[in-house]
């Protein structure tokens, strides 16, 4: 048997879970390959990758052999041809495909219906993402959807959307959304172990206590009303008392945001790092009092996984996909309205006036939680969605 697995861009968390395929494949004797679209992104310039890559991978547009002239999105036309090319060349017996949305995923799951190849749906969305069409959702079923023989997702939100699109209830597995919690609790742990260390090497996290968010700087993860909840919170609390704002990430929101920064004369308190390599993550993550995730629209949202693994009290918006699985109100965290800047102001009050120790107790209870979505319950679904097309197929 020979499994191929189609990201658009392989980074940490993607490499995680990979990797634990990977070994799954090893133990039964089987073949694998994993394939993406390119190995670099503008808004998510992962660093190296290659330490974390044990396993095969097809780069089909690699930026460093390929012309700035061609598209390496995901809605690449070109990418949509090659990746016909590609599997061709690999003749896999089964293929997981991210999604139906992207020309690169219809073209895959088109061959793969050509020749006759088994198709596992990797899916992350719901119901509550963006208005429904009655006659768009219905041409997404006939088109794609039903044309899958398995579907892997990530919580009960997302198989509930595949099931009202057609969806065989019995054929949808959980277990998408994970990263390597491992990764993210050692290297928090050694932050906090030797501060002085992690200092030397992030010079630029702040000397003060801070609520960390780090998201790309588009609208919908909703960075301008953080700030001005933020605002809210720093005018309640004594400025030489309030804790600082480190906003990681970069988009096409980031003069905006500034701004509004500038407008309410937080320069000294908001900062702005850029994008965070994923090597370098685990010190921002460490020496964070708070994790934040304002989004208005978020499928999942993986940022709360790495979060929890490096046991931090979690903040976060209540239509955020991950909130229902690994944020317990009170327990690890608090949620708020992402369209109400008091709310998102009052939970910021309200984890900064805890006592230390019970802010202690909020995350080792993140850390407890996020347990369960550890990378090897990708590699679970994952085989569980092989073994329910396999069945069908030996049947026929």
């Amino acid at each position: 048997m020979h499994l191929v697995i189609v990201f658009y861009n392989i980074g940490g968390y993607h490499a995680a879970r990979l990797r634990e395929t990977y070994l799954v494949c090893q133990q039964k004797g089987w073949d694998f390959t994993a394939i993406e679209v390119t190995d670099n992104t503008t808004d998510r310039p992962w660093g190296k990758m290659d330490d974390l890559l044990s396993f095969e991978v097809k780069t089909l547009l690699p930026i460093a052999a390929t012309p700035n002239t061609i598209d390496r999105s995901p809605f690449s036309q070109v990418a949509a041809s090659l990746i016909t090319e590609c599997l061709t060349d690999i003749d896999p017996d089964i293929v997981a495909i991210p999604g139906w949305g992207f020309p690169v995923s219809r073209a895959a799951l088109s061959w793969c219906q050509k020749h006759r190849v088994p198709t596992i749906l990797m899916s992350e969305s719901k119901q509550d993402d963006e208005p429904r069409q009655w006659w768009k959702e219905l041409l997404k079923s006939q088109l794609y959807i039903k044309k899958y023989d398995a579907g892997l997702v990530g919580s009960q939100q997302h198989k509930d959307y595949l099931v009202k699109l057609g969806f065989a209830e019995e054929k949808i597995f959980l277990g998408y959304d994970v990263v390597d919690n491992e990764y993210f609790s050692t290297g928090a742990s050694r932050a906090r172990q030797d501060i002085i260390s992690t200092r030397k090497r992030e010079p630029n996290i702040p000397h003060k206590s801070y609520f960390f968010t780090a998201n790309r700087l588009i609208e919908r993860k909703n960075i301008a009303r953080l700030i001005e909840a933020y605002a809210l919170y720093d005018r309640e609390i004594n400025s030489e008392d309030s804790w600082d704002l480190v906003v990681c990430g970069s988009g096409q929101e980031l003069d905006n945001i500034q701004t509004i920064v500038n407008n309410y004369k937080l320069e000294n308190r908001v900062h702005f790092p850029g994008f965070i390599t994923y090597d370098r993550t685990p010190d921002w993550y460490g020496l964070a009092s708070a994790f934040v995730h304002p989004a208005i629209q978020e499928q999942w949202g993986l940022v709360v996984n790495e979060a929890c693994a490096a046991g931090l009290p979690i903040l976060s918006s209540n239509t955020v996909g991950a909130t229902r699985e690994l944020v317990v109100e009170g327990k690890n965290g608090y949620l708020f309205n992402p369209e109400d800047k008091q709310d998102m102001a009052n939970a910021l009050l309200k984890i900064h006036r805890l006592e230390s120790a019970s802010r202690d107790r909020l995350g080792i209870a993140s850390q407890t939680i996020v347990k369960k979505y550890h990378p090897s319950v990708f590699a679970r679904g994952i085989f569980a969605a092989i073994d329910s097309t396999l069945l069908v197929k030996n049947s026929n």
